[in-house]
């Protein structure tokens, strides 16, 4: 009996372990365990439309409708580098001698007959409003291609000084993105000008101008500024060219050997 008894006590606190309740943590005194599951993954948002987006949208092409293929640029150089055949406005711009063009000539290598884009009518169009002996749809279309490409001399044959001024406007209208795009808008509207005589308000605009870029003998340029009487008003030399001359509508501003005048801004 007494080797029996030993062996009793141990099963019963055994026993009575496994039958008690299990003790629940007191309120306020647990950490929750940390869980390891992933956040849940969020659906992708769809790519942007907005401004910062690489979608080509609407906008207007930089040169104009020039299609590549459809003209064939032939650009010369002023250091005697050899000639570049292009095949858009585009390419002309883009090339690394841009800045050494002399000038380019432009034929049409598109279908026959010649149809005009919309925007190459718009520019006929403006060209013929004023010159209404232009009647030849694609030599006015080569000629407003040929001032979007590169004019080295401005006041030279074949320069913006001999454009007229429908051709400037058309040419203005339709490359505003080449590199001379400004300086072809100045020529259109009056505001940049070479020498000769000139009716304020009607070949020039009024206002204040300078000589900004001199030409090869601007050492002996003189200029004058005549009232619509014909009195004179003032006149100078290469130094008061470099000062504001003011122009009023109706007078005549003449100078010779000067350059190119501008509006003062």
């Amino acid at each position: 009996m007494r080797r029996i008894f030993p062996m009793v006590v141990p099963m019963v606190l055994l026993l009575a372990a496994c039958t008690a309740p299990l003790q629940q943590p007191t309120a306020g005194t647990s950490t929750p365990a940390k869980s390891s599951a992933s956040p849940a993954v969020q659906p992708s948002e769809p790519p942007s439309s907005g401004p910062g987006s690489q979608g080509t949208g609407d906008a207007e092409p930089s040169a104009g409708d020039d299609e590549p293929g459809r003209f064939a640029y032939r650009c010369g150089s002023l250091d005697a580098s050899p000639e570049v055949q292009l095949s858009s406005l585009a390419e002309v711009w883009a090339a690394t001698n841009y800045t050494r063009m002399a000038s380019c000539e432009v034929s049409y290598e598109g279908a026959e007959p010649f149809e005009p884009t919309p925007r190459e009518a718009e520019a006929i169009a403006t060209v013929e409003a004023q010159s209404p002996g232009a009647t030849d749809d694609i030599a006015v279309m080569l000629d407003v291609l040929r001032l979007c490409t590169r004019v080295s001399e401005e006041t030279g044959q074949g320069g913006f000084e001999e454009a007229s001024r429908g051709a400037l406007r058309a040419a203005a209208d339709f490359c505003p993105d080449a590199p001379q795009g400004k300086i072809i808008a100045a020529w259109a509207e009056g505001s940049r000008f070479g020498d000769g005589s000139h009716e304020v308000g009607d070949t020039i605009n009024a206002g204040g101008i300078q000589l900004i870029k001199s030409g090869p003998a601007a050492s002996e340029c003189s200029w004058s500024v005549t009232g619509s009487d014909g009195s004179e008003v003032a006149r100078g030399g290469l130094n008061e060219a470099a000062k504001s001359i003011p122009l009023e509508a109706g007078q005549k501003f003449t100078s010779d050997k000067c350059g190119i005048w501008g509006k003062m801004y």
